[in-house]
């Protein structure tokens, strides 16, 4: 079969992600397939291809969600699939997704504008209140706030483009576990450590952005709550492939979000589970 690979240049910016691309062809062809990297052509190309693996930023905005809805309705295999990019590109329709399914969660209270109840909401989450966009990536658009002062200018700044944003418990932590979840089943794990200094995996410390390290662990050697946690979370979203990112508090685990189009880089999230690669390819052809 043939695998169109959508990715956008700019989404690249290290050796590992292009490493990893790389391997996903190696990977189709010796399961005697082809594996084509391809930019925004493809949409004229859809029928060339027996299915799309979308290796670029996606939202509803982004020429990612066009491609996977044109191949969509061409009876293509998609990862992602269109719905999986709307639900995860809002953070407010993920939260009540998660909720709704029984997912624990930080306590979270959405917020839709009324700033009287701004600070008794805040009183009742307790300081530090943690402010998210619903378009919030990589680090990006996610707030602390340690008083109320901080919060109302937080706030305010970002329901300027916004309907809704989510208030949220802070729970700290040296690592945030991102566990990799395809058709239901976990398919590698690792834990994204802070920066030092910083409290989100993509922080800026001292003006400089920085990232944390990334330690990969074998998906056999997880606890079983976890794994069933993480599966159970990207089943609230869909069917596709799902980085879920997971807070433990001693034996318990809080989602704070389920990512679609998930981070892979060779040397990172695929250091103990290799075969991710294998995995992902035959979900495509399948």
């Amino acid at each position: 079969m043939k695998i169109g690979c959508y990715v956008e240049t700019y989404n690249f910016k290290y050796k590992e992600e292009f490493e990893a691309l790389k391997l996903f062809e190696v990977t189709a062809e010796n399961l005697g397939h082809t594996f084509e990297v391809t930019g925004k052509e493809i949409i004229d190309r859809l029928d060339d291809f027996d299915s799309v693996f979308i290796r670029a930023t996606t939202d509803p905005l982004f020429t990612s969600y066009v491609v996977s809805r044109l191949a969509e309705e061409r009876g293509k295999k998609v990862i992602d699939d269109s719905e999986s990019i709307r639900i995860c590109s809002d953070k407010v329709a993920l939260y009540y997704r998660l909720t709704k399914n029984g997912i624990p969660v930080p306590y979270t209270v959405p917020f839709y504008g009324d700033f009287e109840k701004l600070n008794s909401i805040a009183e009742d989450i307790g300081y530090p209140v943690v402010v998210k966009a619903p378009n919030s990536r990589f680090s990006l658009f996610v707030e602390k706030t340690n008083n109320f002062e901080e919060l109302l200018a937080i706030v305010k700044r970002f329901m300027r483009r916004n309907k809704a944003i989510l208030l949220q418990k802070y729970i700290p932590s040296t690592f945030d576990w991102r566990i990799g979840v395809l058709n239901g089943e976990v398919i590698y794990a690792c834990k994204y450590l802070l920066p030092k200094g910083g409290w989100k995996i993509r922080d800026v410390v001292n003006n400089k952005v920085v990232w944390g390290d990334v330690k990969a662990i074998k998906r056999d050697n997880l606890p079983s709550k976890l794994k069933k946690i993480a599966v159970n979370a990207a089943k609230s979203v869909g069917n596709g492939l799902y980085g879920v990112d997971i807070k433990q508090v001693g034996d318990e685990f809080f989602v704070i979000e389920v990512n679609d189009n998930p981070t892979i880089m060779h040397g990172m999230e695929d250091a103990k589970d290799k075969d991710i690669y294998e995995k992902i390819i035959m979900a495509l052809v399948s």
